[in-house]
């Protein structure tokens, strides 16, 4: 199952019911970018994101993604530091009891991490991927995704190729198709 920037309340209470029996039952979840704006007030939903949910953003603007976990199908094939475009999500809370795979490098931030509610950022620890085994399921999630320029491969965006790297590594594993949560 795939949310790729989904928003607000998707799902019925039917369909909340058959992605929780989904999970339980050993299926894998992929939350892209604003699978973070969905299903607000649902705290079945933010454990699957690792218990953490959107607070605010600033304007896109780029950074340096930091490669934290090289271990993982997500990542093995990541450099340590890549440069990369997006809008920084801040995250009320913050995950927990999660494999964290890759966060943003907050000083390479020229406009700063405060978002539009003025979060302080995350300091050393600003989260932008991870993924963990929840509820009989594997839960992987990344916060970035935001434009779609990170989807070309002519080499115009920087970062497009490690960010579509990432992705398909997180959906592998959370498919199954690769060991997860390395």
């Amino acid at each position: 199952m795939v949310f790729f920037s989904t928003s607000r309340d998707a799902l019925d209470d039917a369909a909340q019911t058959s992605l929780r029996q989904y999970i339980r039952g050993g299926g894998g979840f992929v939350g892209i970018h604003n699978a973070f704006g969905t299903e607000y007030n649902w705290p079945w939903y933010e454990g699957l994101l690792g218990n953490a949910n959107f607070y605010d953003h600033g304007a896109a603007q780029p950074g340096v993604v930091q490669t934290v976990e090289r271990k993982d199908n997500s990542t093995k094939e990541l450099p340590a530091r890549w440069n990369f475009t997006d809008e920084w999500y801040n995250l009320v809370p913050a995950p927990t009891k999660v494999r964290l795979l890759a966060k943003v490098d907050e000083s390479t931030l020229a406009k700063g991490v405060a978002g539009n509610y003025n979060h302080p950022g995350h300091g050393d620890n600003h989260p932008v991927a991870w993924c963990q085994y929840y509820d009989g399921g594997r839960s992987w999630v990344t916060t970035l995704g935001h434009d779609a320029k990170e989807f070309t491969t002519d080499g115009s965006f920087a970062g497009a190729a490690e960010f579509q790297k990432l992705i398909v590594g997180g959906i592998q594993s959370a498919a199954g198709m690769k060991p997860f949560c390395k």
